[in-house]
C-alpha cells in the first residue's frame, strides 16, 4: 500500500495513493492503525477503484478498532458510497470527515468516555 500522510491538530489525514490486492488495503491501513492507537483517522481512499472486496476489508477495520476511543472515517468518491454499510463512517468530502469526527469528539463526552 502507497499511501501520504499529514499530521494536523486533531487527526491525521491518510491519503492512499495504491494498493495491490483487498488484503494489502487490509494489512497496510491495519499496521498504521496499529502502531498510533492514539490518533483519530481520515483516510482518504477516493483515489482507489473500490470493489465490494475492498469494502469488506475496510469495514473490517472499523469493527476492529470499534471500541477504542477514536475515530477512523473514511473519504470515498459518491459513487463508492453504497458499497458501505449505512452505519459506516463514510463521507464524499474532507470537510464532511472533519464534521464527522467533531460530532463524535462530542459524543464520547457526552457519553463520559473521555475525562
Amino acid at each position: 500500500m502507497k499511501h501520504n500522510s499529514t499530521r494536523k491538530a486533531d487527526y491525521e489525514l491518510l491519503t492512499i495513493q495504491s494498493i495491490e490486492s483487498p488484503t494489502d488495503l487490509h494489512n497496510g491501513l491495519d499496521e498504521v492503525l496499529n502502531k498510533h492507537l492514539d490518533r483519530h483517522y481520515i483516510i482518504d481512499i477516493t483515489k482507489l477503484s473500490l470493489k465490494e472486496s475492498h469494502a469488506k476489508e475496510l469495514q473490517k477495520l472499523l469493527d476492529k478498532y470499534r471500541s477504542s476511543s477514536r475515530s477512523i472515517i473514511y473519504i470515498t468518491k459518491i459513487e463508492d458510497l453504497s458499497l458501505f454499510d449505512e452505519r459506516a463512517p463514510v463521507v464524499p468530502t474532507l470537510q464532511e470527515a472533519i464534521d464527522f469526527l467533531e460530532m463524535e469528539e462530542i459524543e464520547r463526552k457526552l457519553t463520559g468516555e473521555e475525562e
